[in-house]
C-alpha cells in the first residue's frame, strides 16, 4: 500500500550541486584541458580570416567524447572576439548537428532557417534541392563578408547527400558564374569517422582542399584532470571520496578514452549514493555505475544514433551471434531480421537493403565483419560480430522501444550462450532447416 501522508521527494539534493556540467553535450566548459596542440592547428587554419584572407575549410576527426565539439566552440568564440577587435566582417553558423538530416534538402533547409527570422522559415518540403541551395546562397550573399558554417557529426549525412553538399557549397563562390559574389565561405566539419574523407568522391576532395585536425583518445591522467574539473562543478563539496575520480578515469581510459562515458559514470555513481541515502559517493557506487554504463550507452544509441531499420538489423545480428551452433552469416541475419521486423509490426526490406544497413552499422562501429574465402567453388562469405557484449545489447533492447523484437525464449538461449562462450564448435550446415528453427517468436 502506498503511504499518502508523507511526500517521498526530498527538498534538497545532498549529492549534486548542479547536474548540468555532467551533460557534456549541453554544457560548454570555460577551460579546455590537454588539447593545446589541436588548438594550435585550429588557430593556424583560421588565422587567415582575421588578417584579411579568405577562410579555409577545416575537418576535425576523432572518436566520440574527445573534445572535438568543445574545442571547436571555444575556437569559434575566440575567433569571433578577435574578428570584432580587428573589424573583420565575420559570421559563424553552428555547430549544426547533422544527425537528424538525412538528405541535402533537409540539411540545407536547416541552414537557410538559421539565417532567417522565425516567421520566414522554409517548410520541410515543397521545393527542389536546387532551389533550397539557391535560397542558402542568397542568405549568405546578403550577410556578406566571411561566413563560416560548422557542421557537427557530418559523417551522419548519407554518402550521396554529403557528396552533393560538400561539392556544391564550396563551389558557390569559386566558378565564373558563381552564385555568391560578395561573401567568402568556409566550412568546418566535425566527424566521428576517422575515414570520413576516404568516403568522399575525388572531385569533392579536390574542391574542399581541407585542413585536417585529428583528436585522439584521452589517457587516464588526462581524464583525471577533466573529470575532476566537471566534478568540482557538479558535486557538493566533500561528497566524492578520493578514489572515485581515479577509478572513473581508469575505467574510461581502458574503454575508449571518452569523456562522455566518464561523466555518465560519475552521474550514475552519484545517483546510486543518493538512492542509498548516503552523504558521500564511494568506490562501491562507482563500480556499480561502471557495471551498467555499457547497457546505458547502447540504449542511448537506439534512441539517438540508429534508424529503425538499422536498429532491427543490429538486433538481428546480435541474435544470430548468440544462438547455438550458428554463425552470424548474412543470410541467417536476414532471416532473423525478417522475423523481428514482422514481430514489431513493420515490413522487412529486401536482402540487398540489409547489406546496406550492415555496412552502415560497420561504418558507425557497431558491427564488424570477417571475409571468409572458401575457394573457387565455395565463393566468399561474411561472418559478423558485434563490437559490444551481446548480453549488454539484449539488456538494452529490453529497456528500449524495440523490446517486442526479442523472441520469447531469448533468455534461455542467452544462458546457453554464456555457458558456451568459451567453447569452440564446428559450424553446422546452414541449409539444414531443423537447426535453423531455434527462435520462438510470438
Amino acid at each position: 500500500m502506498v503511504q499518502t501522508d508523507e511526500n517521498p521527494f526530498d527538498g534538497r539534493d545532498e549529492i549534486f550541486a548542479a547536474k548540468q556540467p555532467l551533460k557534456k553535450d549541453s554544457f560548454d566548459p570555460e577551460t579546455i584541458f590537454h588539447r593545446d596542440e589541436e588548438i594550435d592547428l585550429y588557430v593556424n587554419a583560421l588565422q587567415d580570416v582575421v588578417v584579411g584572407h579568405e577562410p579555409n575549410n577545416v575537418f576535425v576527426y576523432g572518436p566520440t567524447g574527445v573534445g572535438k565539439t568543445a574545442v571547436t566552440k571555444w575556437v569559434r568564440d575566440m575567433l569571433l572576439e578577435k574578428a570584432d577587435e580587428q573589424n573583420v566582417d565575420l559570421d559563424i553558423l553552428g555547430p549544426v548537428n547533422c544527425r537528424n538530416y538525412k538528405s541535402s534538402y533537409r540539411l540545407v533547409s536547416r541552414l537557410v532557417n538559421e539565417f532567417r527570422s522565425p516567421d520566414n522559415q522554409l517548410p520541410k518540403s515543397g521545393y527542389s534541392t536546387d532551389t533550397v541551395f539557391e535560397f542558402l546562397y542568397e542568405e549568405i550573399e546578403d550577410v556578406g563578408g566571411n561566413v563560416l558554417i560548422i557542421l557537427d557529426e557530418i559523417d551522419n549525412i548519407p554518402p550521396d547527400a554529403r557528396n552533393d553538399f560538400l561539392y556544391d557549397l564550396p563551389r558557390a563562390e569559386a566558378s565564373e558564374n558563381a552564385a555568391i559574389d560578395e561573401a567568402c565561405i568556409g566550412l568546418i566539419g566535425i566527424s566521428n569517422d576517422l575515414k570520413f574523407v576516404d568516403s568522399l568522391e575525388p572531385k569533392v576532395k579536390s574542391t574542399l582542399g581541407e585542413r585536417e585536425i585529428k583528436f585522439g583518445p584521452y589517457d587516464a591522467n588526462e581524464l583525471r584532470d577533466i573529470l575532476g574539473y566537471y566534478a568540482d562543478l557538479s558535486f557538493r563539496d566533500g561528497v566524492l571520496s578520493d578514489d572515485v575520480i581515479p577509478l572513473a578515469a581508469a575505467f574510461t581510459a581502458q574503454e575508449r578514452g571518452d569523456v562522455r562515458q566518464g561523466l555518465k559514470i560519475l552521474e550514475k555513481a552519484g545517483e546510486y549514493a543518493r538512492m542509498d541515502g548516503k552523504s558521500s559517493v564511494t568506490e562501491d557506487h562507482t563500480r556499480r555505475a561502471t557495471e551498467t554504463i555499457e547497457t546505458d550507452e547502447i540504449l542511448d544509441s537506439f534512441d539517438n544514433d540508429l534508424t529503425r531499420q538499422q536498429a532491427l538489423a543490429y538486433i538481428a545480428t546480435t541474435l544470430a551471434i548468440i544462438e547455438p551452433e550458428h554463425e552470424a552469416r548474412t543470410k541467417r541475419i536476414y532471416t532473423l531480421y525478417s522475423s523481428i521486423t514482422e514481430a514489431v509490426g513493420s515490413d522487412p526490406r529486401s536482402e540487398r537493403k540489409l547489406y546496406e544497413y550492415l555496412d552502415q552499422l560497420s561504418m558507425q562501429g557497431f558491427v564488424r565483419s570477417e571475409d571468409h574465402n572458401q575457394g573457387r567453388r565455395g565463393g566468399r562469405r561474411f561472418i559478423y560480430e558485434v563490437t559490444d557484449d551481446p548480453i549488454d545489447i539484449i539488456n538494452a533492447v529490453v529497456k528500449s522501444d524495440y523490446q517486442e523484437a526479442l523472441p520469447n525464449n531469448v533468455w534461455n538461449i542467452l544462458e546457453h550462450y554464456k555457458e558456451d562462450e568459451a567453447t569452440s564448435f564446428e559450424a553446422p550446415n546452414p541449409d539444414d532447416e531443423t537447426q535453423q528453427q531455434i527462435w520462438h517468436f510470438t
